[in-house]
């Protein structure tokens, strides 16, 4: 079972998704409120186990999805919301297959995630509601 940690940051509210091994699969960017950072981690539920992988440029595809795209330093997928908004990226990676390796393993990853606020040097579980179950 996958575990998100959420924590309160410089900059304001992160997560992190690690493995059932503890492999950190990924790191979000900074959102402003824990509750924007609770929709994206919802988001992530909701969308990543099912969405498209689609080559960056392709528009034939509707979000949510993936958007794989290789660039110099090397290939990256970002998963897009429903509403086009960024919800994490992945990589970047040396090769393609890499890429689609962390997004096979996110996919399992987000399947019965635990949720948890790291607060205080301890965790408590945080409820998100709106989940599918």
């Amino acid at each position: 079972m996958g575990r998100f940690i959420v924590a309160r940051a410089e900059v304001g509210v992160v997560f992190t998704l690690y493995s059932e091994t503890g492999r950190v699969l990924v790191s979000s960017k900074p959102y402003a409120t824990l509750d924007a950072c609770k929709k994206a981690i919802c988001s992530l539920v909701r969308y990543a186990v099912d969405c498209p992988v689609v080559p960056k440029g392709e528009g034939r595809h509707p979000n949510p999805k993936f958007v794989l795209s290789e660039a110099e330093l090397g290939v990256c997928c970002e998963m897009l919301a429903p509403n086009g908004k960024s919800v994490v990226v992945l990589g970047p990676f040396a090769t393609k297959k890499a890429c689609l390796r962390a997004v096979s393993m996110l996919r399992t990853g987000v399947r019965s995630a635990t949720v948890e606020l790291e607060q205080g040097g301890c965790r408590i579980p945080l409820r998100l509601g709106n989940l599918p179950q």
